[in-house]
């Protein structure tokens, strides 16, 4: 489309799954010669500042003011943008919008951090909301909300029209939807990572990363979604100009229709958004070049070596988030089963923080030397991309978030799949169920525990059995789908550009803002 001296302003959330597909998604709208500005919360402002210098583009980055939170709030040292936002800080943001040379067309905002949607229904700037996730977990969602009192007391599937006939709508699927109530409303306190060097769920060794299974399911309709039917993410979208999904129409597109038809909102897939350099056939992804942000526990080039010295597609590579993960009991059994299965692993041990040593003490004594010469044991970041990329992997055992998903299809490489929570159920589903390029590890039906025998089970299953080698070619389809879908992600956020242009306050460069109390 033709270059725009427009501006738009993006207002992330503070997780890392969320904040590499933010940047991607500014980097290709200040490509289009669109200004950018980023609203950061001062978590992740020196990040993302360091990202968007790196780009070259017109992309800049203002910390948002931070408040302090109200009495009895948890004390987190680095809370989520949006959260305790009173309306001194409030205030200052309204400053900030105000005093822009050139005020945004349109904010889009991710629909986790909700703190600026006040704002823009007062100062009448279209809004847009962002999802980072995949298309399938947003209608998983919904569907749950929306057929809750048909899926009451029945333990049949529920068909759910324009859902995949392999998508039904199980009794199982109701324990993994959004938490009661959701994401806040616009303005009001989001729950906060947890405090430095405490994965969630606890101190390693004193409690484990997985966050208790079960709980209380989401709300009846009505009963926690505020005051709504709907999922908690609906009402972030009740007002805005459309949604921006973070997947490609080609891969989720029954599932695309059906947000649109469900939200009556247009929605577009611009994904996935991942550095263009992932896309490129012939070069070794490399991570240290597009995520400098990250520290490897590993170098490079020791990885590379020792990738290099296995048989193609041999190795299985095992990385869970850095929010979420199995119990330490589950990791140990995890270590356990890698060992029994006998095939060449890399397994990732996302440690605490600086002064947590609890991270070694999750393996079986001895195991690192019983394992030497075919696993690999990375603590910290890995050079997942890099990983991911090469010839020697085989196979992905993944707790199925969104951006780690399509990395893998992305380089053709099937799953096998442990979903700890939320959406990565619904993704997990989708692998499996859907696109036939995943397995999923059993888990037992009670306490949802795994342990090293059904490691082992999936292990073989993935890498050596007949229905493995049929995951890896629909990976390797799906790897192809994805890489021509690049053209049709950029024609649908050009589509985006257009309708946020020709709204009412899209139609000048400079819209018109409605003057505060204090200037009337």
């Amino acid at each position: 489309m033709e270059p725009t001296e427009a501006h738009i302003m993006v207002s992330p959330f503070h997780g890392q799954g969320h904040v590499f597909p933010t940047v991607e998604l500014c980097k290709r709208l200040a490509a289009r010669g669109l200004a950018v500005t980023i609203l950061a919360d001062a978590s992740i402002s020196a990040s993302l500042q360091k990202l968007a210098e790196s780009s070259g583009l017109n992309i800049r980055v203002l910390e948002l003011p931070q408040s302090a939170p109200p009495d009895g709030a948890p004390d987190h040292p680095h809370p989520p943008p949006g959260s305790f936002t009173d309306d001194g800080a409030m205030g200052e943001i309204e400053d900030i919008l105000r005093g822009l040379p050139t005020p945004p067309v349109c904010i889009i905002g991710d629909v986790m951090a909700p703190c600026v949607t006040p704002l823009c229904n007062k100062l009448a700037i279209p809004r847009a909301s962002f999802f980072t996730s995949g298309a399938c977990s947003l209608a998983f969602e919904h569907a749950i909300w929306k057929h809750r009192s048909q899926m009451k007391g029945h333990d049949e599937p529920l068909e759910v029209p324009g859902f995949p006939p392999s998508m039904t709508l199980n009794p199982s699927d109701t324990r993994h939807g959004p938490p009661p109530g959701g994401p806040p409303p616009g303005g009001a306190p989001l729950g906060g990572p947890p405090p430095r060097g405490l994965p969630p769920g606890g101190p390693r060794g004193r409690g484990g990363r997985r966050p208790p299974r079960g709980g209380p399911p989401p709300p009846a309709p009505g009963d926690g979604g505020h005051g709504s039917s709907n999922p908690p993410w609906m009402n972030g979208i009740v007002d805005c100009v459309g949604a921006l999904v973070n997947t490609c129409r080609d891969l989720e597109s029954p599932f695309m229709e059906y947000v649109i038809r469900e939200t009556e909102k247009p929605a577009w897939a611009v994904g996935p958004l991942l550095p263009t350099s992932f896309w490129e056939e012939s070069a070794q992804a490399n991570d240290s070049a597009v995520r400098s942000s990250r520290r490897s526990g590993i170098d490079e080039e020791r990885c590379l070596e020792w990738l290099n010295a296995r048989a193609p597609a041999s190795v299985l590579y095992v990385a869970f988030g850095s929010e979420v993960g199995p119990s330490d009991e589950e990791m140990t059994e995890l270590a356990l089963g890698l060992e029994v299965a006998g095939k060449p692993f890399i397994l990732v041990l996302q440690e605490g923080g600086e002064d947590d040593g609890s991270g070694p003490d999750l393996l079986p004594e001895g195991y690192e030397s019983r394992v030497e010469g075919w696993g690999l044991v990375i603590r910290g970041w890995a050079p997942q991309l890099l990983i991911l990329s090469h010839w020697a992997t085989g196979g992905f055992l993944s707790h199925c978030g969104w951006n780690s998903t399509v990395e893998s299809l992305g380089h053709g490489v099937p799953l096998l799949a442990w979903p700890i929570r939320g959406d990565q159920h619904y993704n997990a589903k989708l692998l499996v169920n859907e696109l036939r390029a995943a397995a999923m590890v059993d888990m037992d039906g009670e306490s949802g525990m795994v342990n090293r025998e059904s490691v082992a089970k999936g292990v073989r299953v993935l890498m050596e059995s007949e229905e493995g080698v049929n995951m890896r070619e629909k990976a390797r389809e799906l790897k192809g789908l994805l890489r021509s879908s690049v053209a049709s992600a950029e024609r649908e956020l050009d589509a985006f550009i257009r309708h946020v242009l020709d709204l009412p306050n899209g139609k000048c460069t400079k819209p018109s803002i409605p003057p505060s109390d204090g200037d009337q």
